[in-house]
């Protein structure tokens, strides 16, 4: 997948501006992440949870984060859309492999539509 097609689903106008302040805010935080697989009846088939850090953002990659935990040194590609994101309160979470995180800033959560 080139990165001019990683996100063309969605809406424009749906991704910030590389200078939003949240993003400024954002990068280089833990950040947790619920992925949701929903399937074609829309219901929760599945997820997963994840954390990593903020290492960049623009809109040809969207948010990367660099994965902590047992997938550590994978990166993570996330739409740039700062509405997924909400602080996070502090405490210890644990990733779906088992691996506990501590005070993670923030927590995004997106749905990935499986086809049937």
């Amino acid at each position: 997948m080139t990165d001019s097609d990683r996100w063309e689903e969605l809406a424009p106008e749906a991704f910030a501006d590389i200078h939003h302040p949240i993003l400024r805010a954002m990068r280089g935080t833990l950040i947790l992440v619920r992925l949701n697989q929903i399937g074609a009846d829309d219901a929760l088939v599945s997820y997963e949870i994840l954390a990593g850090q903020l290492i960049r953002a623009n809109r040809s990659e969207g948010f990367v984060l660099s994965l902590v935990g047992k997938k550590s040194g994978e990166l993570l590609f996330l739409p740039l859309v700062p509405a997924a994101f909400t602080l996070q309160a502090p405490g210890s979470y644990l990733l779906s492999c088992g691996t506990i995180v501590d005070d993670p800033a923030f927590l995004g959560a997106f749905d990935i539509y499986r086809p049937s």
